[in-house]
């Protein structure tokens, strides 16, 4: 018996970076995001013997003869380390894929612990709420993987809709935030992204960014201290249908992010920023951590399709999506 499991990807309105170490203990984390239909899958299949991880999208294979023997850490780290803590019993084979580009900054790696850990488990027979789903997945990753990061990935992927979430150090506070019905829709019809085409460059910006946290640099603090305030205020925005307004913290909270770090902002990053403004886009701000990966523009009234057109021309890559409401699911499904 096959089981099978996925986890949305997120676009975070506002907020990220605050759900981070050192930020989040020294002030605590605010963020507002949500789920969107693209998807990180992982397959659990029994095997006569070893252990077999694959992941499409990179090609890679690695094996062992029993779990215990994967070190978590080079090439499928993640997988490994998913692997090892949750092996079902006998050989087994795991396969994953995502439907957005590596270094998406959509939560990729996040939303693919999730689904690995609810296939996992699922596999050994077990049942996990979402939110125990989303804390082994961050656990599997920061501690077992060594990858430092926030948890709001792994909460968005696990629990689905549109979430104003709290962080503490280590308390996590999740709620589903009841957004009109025509702002949802306006929200997801008007939202264009769009993958720049370069792998947001990461561990350095993450490396800069924490080290300015660690020396208590005044411009850093402030700047995430606005972040943190524009989610609050976007969590108000979203549940009053004020559409205009969202748009308005979105390029607010932009602008502190790029205060960060230098290079927050690409010059392929601002090539697509032009074009999309010139086409009538209301605001745009990067996902996850900046530096490459997909930016997010919030068109107005029918004019998405413009947007979409003139991103396509300077060289960025759309990706259609509309939003999730459920988060992971995992299921069985039989040999054919």
């Amino acid at each position: 018996m096959i089981v099978r499991a996925r986890a949305p990807l997120r676009i975070d309105l506002a907020g990220g970076w605050t759900d981070v170490p050192p930020y989040v203990s020294r002030a605590g984390g605010a963020v507002v995001n949500v789920a969107i239909t693209l998807y990180a899958h992982a397959l659990v299949r029994p095997q006569r013997e070893g252990v077999r991880l694959s992941a499409l999208e990179h090609g890679s294979v690695v094996t062992a003869r029993r779990a215990e023997e994967l070190r978590a850490d080079g090439e499928l780290a993640l997988l490994k380390a998913a692997a090892r803590r949750y092996a079902p019993p006998g050989g087994f084979e795991l396969v994953t894929r995502s439907d957005a580009p590596a270094g998406s900054g959509l939560g990729g790696s996040g939303a693919l612990g999730v689904a690995l850990v609810a296939a996992l488990t699922a596999a050994r027979g077990e049942r996990r709420l979402p939110a125990e789903i989303a804390q082994a997945a961050h656990e599997v990753e920061v501690h077992d993987a060594g990858v430092r990061g926030g948890k709001q990935d792994q909460y968005i992927a696990a629990l689905g809709g549109v979430q104003y979430m709290e962080f503490g150090d280590p308390a996590v506070s999740c709620t589903r935030l009841d957004v009109p019905f025509a702002c949802l829709k306006e929200l997801e019809q008007h939202l264009v992204l769009c993958f720049t085409g370069a792998p947001r460059s990461s561990d350095a910006t993450h490396r800069g960014v924490w080290e300015r946290i660690e020396r208590g640099e005044p411009e850093v603090l402030r700047a995430l201290d606005g972040i943190k305030a524009c989610a609050m205020r976007m969590r108000n925005a979203l549940v009053q249908g004020d559409v205009g307004r969202v748009g308005e913290l979105v390029a607010e909270n932009w602008r502190y992010q790029q205060a960060l770090a230098p290079g927050m902002q690409t010059e392929t990053m601002q090539a697509l920023e032009r074009a999309a403004y010139a086409a009538g886009a209301d605001a745009a701000k990067a996902c996850g951590a900046g530096a490459g990966g997909c930016l997010v523009f919030l068109a107005k009234p029918g004019g998405d399709f413009a947007i979409a057109e003139a991103l396509r021309a300077a060289g960025g890559t759309v990706l259609r999506f509309t939003f999730d409401g459920t988060g992971v699911v995992a299921w069985q499904a039989s040999e054919r």
